[in-house]
């Protein structure tokens, strides 16, 4: 008889070490856990690949959204598109709003908030005394996000 894996409890896949970079842009790997294939478009979330991603439909179709989602009952609440707004500086500033209209800065809350526009690395370089730091605004290049 098997035991159940930790994926199962948390519904939360871990990749194996080795990841593959597929033509699509996604990545694929092996559930640490449970050792089923999964597939991850942002590094982070991973989720079993073989079956319809519907976070990815969604994103493909009706383009950069805001989701809100129940971590408890893992359910998703609502979603928010946001290619109504101008430029980044609106989509923060709608973010801080549905922060407040529903508490997701209470820490006893089990809501949070999910952009689907992919996260931005931070850039580095090395200073003259050896250190690396991020790459001041002023230099020409884009600031880190």
């Amino acid at each position: 008889m098997e035991a159940l894996t930790q994926c199962w409890f948390t519904r939360v896949h871990r990749p194996e070490r080795e990841r593959h970079r597929e033509e699509d842009g996604s990545l694929t790997s092996t559930c640490r856990y449970c050792q089923r294939p999964v597939v991850s478009w942002d590094r982070e979330n991973w989720n079993l690949s073989g079956g319809l991603d519907m976070a990815r439909l969604v994103e493909l179709t009706s383009g950069r959204t805001l989701t809100l989602i129940d971590t408890l009952g893992d359910l998703i609440v609502r979603r928010f598109p946001v290619r109504h707004l101008e430029c980044e500086a609106d989509i923060d500033a709608f973010k801080q709003d549905l922060r407040a209209q529903y508490g997701l800065d209470d820490p006893d809350t089990t809501l949070a908030l999910f952009d689907s526009a992919p996260r931005q690395r931070r850039k580095t370089r090395i200073r003259p005394d050896g250190e690396s730091g991020a790459i001041p605004p002023d230099s020409g290049q884009s600031p880190p996000v």
